[in-house]
């Protein structure tokens, strides 16, 4: 009787011990995944597109200053080259405009600009700084007036995709002795931009 027992008892123990060997779960380490990176964008190359904001002016006579303001909208066209971090490029544009002179005065019709611009490349966004040469029109009571300042400024892009950038941009303009009239005349435009890259 002893002897069943001892046998009982060593095959239930050596059971138990197979049980448990074929429990043990071995973990592996689990793989290393490469860190996710945004794709970067290329902003090398031409673009066009439209614009469309708000303006506002100050006239300068000397003794008095008088207010102006007005919707805008236009065209632009530019190239840029990207210098891998940094990117500098070169635009053109033109604004219809409505900018209205109080006391009935007149109203500036077109501003159209030369700039350069420069900026830092955030990957599909860029923020850069523009300046150059600007004309104006303006329709008044002395007749039709037209003459040229500069214009600087910083924007904003994002490209939405591969082919479509939107953006924003602020510029102040300058034009000392508006047409020999004695005026001096400032203006800051707004606009909101959406451009097709090339």
């Amino acid at each position: 009787m002893k002897h069943i027992i001892a046998v009982a008892l060593a095959s239930t123990v050596m059971s138990a011990s197979a049980f448990a060997a074929d429990a043990v779960v071995y973990n592996e380490p689990a793989p290393i995944s490469a860190p996710i990176v945004a794709p970067g964008f290329d902003w090398t190359g031409p673009y066009i597109g439209i614009q469309a904001g708000y303006a506002w002016a100050e006239l300068d006579t000397g003794p008095a200053t008088i207010d102006a303001d007005g919707v805008l909208g236009g065209v632009h066209a530019g190239y840029n080259y990207d210098l891998g971090g940094f990117v500098v490029g070169a635009e053109v544009d033109y604004d219809f405009a409505n900018i209205e002179i109080d006391g009935g005065i007149g109203e500036v019709d077109g501003v159209a600009r030369g700039k350069l611009r420069a900026g830092v490349d955030l990957g599909r966004v860029m923020v850069y700084g523009t300046g150059g040469v600007a004309y104006a029109t303006a329709d008044t009571v002395l007749g039709d007036l037209s003459d040229f300042g500069w214009a600087a400024g910083a924007g904003v892009d994002f490209a939405a995709t591969d082919s479509i950038i939107v953006g924003a941009e602020y510029l102040y303009h300058d034009f000392s002795d508006f047409d020999n009239t004695g005026l001096d005349v400032t203006v800051h435009t707004l606009k909101a931009k959406v451009s097709f890259k090339f």
